[in-house]
């Protein structure tokens, strides 16, 4: 199967919404704008061999699948992420206990906030690159920033 562009599209534009990302969340995850991503999605234009790394490492498929559709875009997932250990549940258990309290007693008072952003400061040398994108691009749209 050769190159084609429209078809390219497709499965470009099937492998980010079966992970729910929206053009403009997709694009900051890259490092491009949601218009480029539609150009691409539209088969108006071509994403050159950096993007092509780019996109084919945050969706976990090869690029001649990506680009030739060498295997079917239903066999595309994302890669399974390994699972927590009993103590990295334990930690995530309670770093979420500790969000779902920040309006209560635990974090209130003047430096309420303050200690919230101490907690999760603490914790992020434990997480993968990967986490460490992915609450940047969090951050990012719920900060308004890009």
């Amino acid at each position: 199967m050769g190159w084609d562009q429209e078809a390219f599209g497709h499965r470009l534009r099937y492998l980010r919404e079966q992970l729910g990302l929206s053009m403009l969340a997709f694009g900051r995850e890259i490092g491009t704008s949601a218009s480029r991503i539609k150009h691409w999605e539209e088969g108006k234009s071509a994403p050159t061999a950096g993007w092509i790394v780019k996109i084919s490492n945050r969706f976990g498929v090869s690029a001649d699948l990506l680009l030739l559709g060498e295997q079917g875009a239903s066999d595309c997932r994302e890669p399974e992420l390994p699972q927590a250990g009993v103590e990295e549940e334990d930690a995530l258990d309670e770093l979420i206990r500790l969000m779902k309290t920040a309006g209560e007693n635990e974090f209130a008072g003047g430096d309420g906030k303050e200690r919230i952003i101490r907690e999760i400061s603490s914790r992020l040398p434990g997480l993968s690159s990967r986490d460490l994108h992915e609450l940047l691009v969090l951050t990012a749209l719920k900060t308004g920033a890009g």
